[in-house]
């Protein structure tokens, strides 16, 4: 599953593309991309999911 993790650091929002990763009986993130200071919009979130799914 591919989705956008919001991180705050030292008061700012950062955005990241995230995919969840099963290794054994765990699960990880896996960060796939930065996608900067903006939350990206419906359209663009489509296309970077269709890419990176």
């Amino acid at each position: 599953m591919v989705y956008v993790r919001a991180k705050k650091i030292k008061g700012g929002t950062y955005y990241y593309l995230v995919k969840s990763v099963r290794e054994k009986d765990r699960v990880r993130q896996v960060t796939l991309q930065y996608l900067g200071t903006e939350k990206p919009g419906p359209e663009k979130l489509k296309k970077l999911k269709k890419n990176k799914h």
